[in-house]
């Protein structure tokens, strides 16, 4: 215990004489450096004297460093300024390139629009209200600069463009999608039932015209597209649309277009009459009830057949009923087929395009008379060619190229 006590306060003792030496030696430096010192000046043979306390050379000091301090500091402020300015120039450089990058883009915007307009034809109101260009807060236009409001105005633009874009879109979309549910094939945003199109197609219900078609539901085509797996359900149109995510009406519209391309939508003659319609009928060999799962078109001798869209021509050849016949695959289970043909201008895998021509009219097969039997096929159930061809005259605004003569 008593030597614990000695410890601490020899200890003690020594901190004190620690302390004691700090101070005495700080106050030795404080003298000698701050002195009291005395400056003589000699001017006109008379000396003057100042005398400077140890607190006046302290502040002195101060002073000094920092004036000192001052002048490193610029030092770094200008490689700060310099640093600045380099970004500067770099970030005016990046803004130059996305503004012609925003140009072309908005270019791009107005070609688009103008391509909608021209397809769905007229011009269309824009709601200001739907799409209102909104400007920064605390933002003043007076204090931008004449690239920066040019800039301002192209955003303004681009805005106008997209409300018209989205406008004429959804115009296009209702038109497509009510034509092609005018045809019987279900899609996505059915819209409400469509009045009966009044058709162009000219029908004579007299007998003594050329007829014909298969009687048999299962057909030599039929068990030719079975044996060589020329069909499958695996792209209907129900499919296809189910497995497509659409994340705007642009998307949307996008499919319908591509949709409008292959459905079968025009008349696979130019010149013509209808001789028999789709569904029940007197046959014209048996004189019996029965069903006919297409048209008739009547035209002149060995009259050209079209392709009424794009498609693959899947089969081409003899077949019994049908006689000389093609078979066109237009995607999403649709397939059209072409009966009692004099003559066949294409092959099995070829490629056609709307126009395209791919037979010539004949009288082969179970046929009264040179006709062109037509068919109109989803997932190798017939379906009403006319309600195609109406669906086409909507959509294309009765195109007079194919309208009768």
């Amino acid at each position: 215990m008593n030597r614990s006590f000695f410890l601490k306060k020899r200890i003690s003792a020594l901190c004190a004489s620690f302390l004691l030496f700090v101070l005495r030696a700080s106050s030795r430096i404080y003298k000698l450096v701050f002195t009291k010192r005395t400056i003589l000046f000699v001017t006109n043979e008379k000396i003057r004297s100042i005398t400077l306390g140890p607190l006046l050379q302290a502040c002195v000091f101060l002073f000094i460093a920092w004036v000192i301090n001052l002048f490193t500091q610029s030092l770094r402020y200008d490689e700060l300024i310099s640093a600045k300015t380099a970004e500067i120039d770099k970030l005016k450089s990046v803004n130059s390139y996305f503004s012609a990058e925003f140009e072309d883009i908005n270019d791009k915007l107005k070609k688009v629009n103008e391509y909608l307009i021209s397809v769905t034809g007229g011009s269309h109101n824009v709601n200001a209200e739907e799409r209102n260009f909104k400007e920064p807060k605390n933002f003043k236009e007076e204090d931008l600069s004449k690239h920066d409001k040019h800039v301002m105005n192209q955003v303004k633009d681009a805005e106008l463009q997209l409300a018209m874009i989205e406008s004429v879109a959804q115009d296009r979309i209702k038109k497509i999608e009510s034509a092609i549910s005018l045809t019987g094939l279900n899609i996505k945003k059915i819209p409400p039932k469509q009045p009966r199109h009044k058709s162009a197609l000219r029908h004579t219900s007299q007998n003594n015209f050329a007829k014909g078609g298969p009687l048999e539901d299962y057909t030599e085509i039929d068990k030719a597209l079975d044996s060589q797996h020329l069909l499958s359900n695996e792209d209907s149109l129900e499919r296809e649309m189910d497995k497509l995510v659409f994340n705007s009406e642009i998307d949307y519209l996008m499919v319908l277009e591509k949709l409008a391309i292959v459905m079968p939508l025009t008349r696979p003659m130019k010149n013509y009459f209808v001789s028999s319609g789709f569904g029940k009928r007197m046959d014209p060999i048996t004189g019996r009830m029965a069903l006919h799962k297409g048209l008739d078109f009547v035209g002149v001798s060995r009259a050209k057949i079209i392709s009424p869209s794009q498609g693959k021509v899947i089969l081409a050849g003899r077949f019994s009923d049908y006689g000389n016949a093609v078979v066109i695959d237009h995607g999403f289970g649709v397939t059209t087929r072409y009966g009692h043909l004099s003559a066949v201008k294409v092959k099995p895998g070829q490629i056609v395009k709307r126009g395209d021509v791919i037979a010539l009219q004949g009288s082969t097969g179970r046929s009264t008379g040179a006709h062109l039997h037509y068919e109109v096929r989803y997932k190798n159930t017939p379906l009403n060619p006319r309600r195609f061809i109406d669906a086409g005259e909507i959509l294309f605004n009765n195109e007079s190229k194919y309208a009768n003569s």
